[in-house]
């Protein structure tokens, strides 16, 4: 067990790393092609269309298949994208290239917690191993834009190298984990393994309350990622470059992780999934105003900023480890159906965000904090609902610390 949690935690890392190693680059790779702001958005969007069709999928087949072979597939997948992104010139090629990476990392993540929850099943065990996962992909993206920063710099202007580069270093890396045998292997399931299909029918049988959670996750997606993606776009507009860009979301990264690492867990033990969700969207849209409130536009993103970033680090495991409590489906499934609402609300948010970007940039983050007050609503009135699960769940703690 101690070498499959090594081997998960290593992926996770990994997988941070590489996946955003070409982001400080798109800004400069896109203008210096001459393309639209509004076909960034449906740049961006590509790939939350792979994960709003295709999630499900992956995580329907890790629940049948080996889910260690299925993550060496999609991560090859992804490498043959980026590739074939920094081979193209043609804006609609770009867009195919583009789609094809989101199709296939559709399956990563959604692989990676559903093995967490279906082999932690003590509470606390499993809230920490989802931290640490989420932890170390956070970690490995800020590495990568501090990497992809300088790199961008140094293959200046031929920035279509460094996609070639990340989607080498990735098929390398696909390629360790289809000949690595000693990871993901699955310990038990909720249910036992069945045809592809009839696993994919468990979708029928959902309970309303994870239904109205992946809803809510609609307007998280759609407003985070817009605000995560166009950031980048925002601070090379403000005249800042490539590196001082890499340089701010390797803090907010490193920071995020020790959020994971000390405050989640924390909170997880004493409140109520829904409780923790509802304090992190009061401060969600709180933080965001006043990150470009502030006139010193570096401050607000070193304060401010910081701050709407640990609210969103610690929202992930949180909402995953309520997906575990849910035994009548299977993770894949499960996890896979709320992987897929995440990428239709990246879709939909960056073609929105595309749009309003060429508008005026700071509609994309206006609309955001308009999004997340909602959510903060839907997890109020939820409580409101399940008053008693809250109540009784603090009870049981308050007795185990008395014990």
């Amino acid at each position: 067990m101690k070498n499959a949690k090594r081997y998960l935690l290593l992926i996770s890392l990994v997988y941070g790393i590489l996946l955003s190693l070409g982001n400080p680059a798109i800004p400069q790779y896109t203008t210096s092609l001459g393309i639209r702001e509004s076909m960034v958005g449906f740049y961006l969007a590509s790939a939350g269309i792979g994960l709003f069709f295709f999630a499900t999928l992956w995580g329907a087949l890790g629940d049948i298949k080996h889910r260690n072979k299925v993550l060496g597939i999609v991560f090859m997948g992804v490498a043959l994208g980026q590739i074939l992104f920094g081979t193209f010139r043609n804006e609609y090629m770009l867009l195919v290239a583009m789609l094809l990476s989101g199709i296939f990392n559709a399956g990563i993540l959604v692989n990676i917690y559903s093995y967490v929850n279906d082999s932690f099943k003590e509470e606390q065990e499993r809230n920490k191993m989802l931290s640490y996962v989420v932890s170390l992909f956070l970690a490995g993206s800020a590495i990568a834009y501090i990497v992809g920063g300088e790199l961008t710099l140094k293959l200046a202007p031929n920035y279509h190298l460094v996609f070639i580069v990340q989607g080498l270093l990735m098929l390398v890396f696909s390629l360790y984990i289809l000949y690595n045998d000693r990871g993901l292997i699955d310990i038990d399931h909720h249910l036992s393994r069945r045809h592809f299909w009839i696993n994919i029918q468990q979708i029928k049988k959902f309970p309303w309350v994870p239904i109205y959670t992946i809803t809510l996750t609609f307007f998280i997606s759609f407003s985070h990622n817009n605000v995560r993606r166009f950031l980048d776009y925002y601070i090379i507009d403000e005249g800042y470059d490539a590196l001082q860009l890499g340089t701010l979301v390797f803090v907010v990264g490193i920071i995020g992780l020790l959020a994971n690492l000390f405050i989640a867990p924390y909170f997880l033990k004493r409140y109520y999934n829904f409780r923790f969700l509802q304090m992190q969207f009061f401060f969600v849209p709180i933080f965001l105003f006043l990150t470009f409130y502030i006139e010193n536009r570096m401050l607000g993103m070193y304060t401010f900023y910081i701050g709407y970033s640990i609210m969103l680090a610690v929202y992930e495991p949180t909402a995953i480890s309520f997906m575990s409590d849910n035994k009548d489906v299977s993770q894949g499934v499960l996890v896979g159906v709320r992987q897929s609402i995440v990428g239709l609300g990246t879709t939909i948010g960056f073609i929105v965000g595309g749009f309003l970007y060429e508008k005026n940039i700071l509609y994309v983050f206006y609309l955001a904090i308009v999004f997340y007050i909602i959510v903060f609503v839907g997890f109020t009135i939820l409580i409101r609902i399940k008053r008693n699960d809250v109540i009784s769940y603090h009870k049981n703690y308050l007795k185990e610390e008395k014990s």
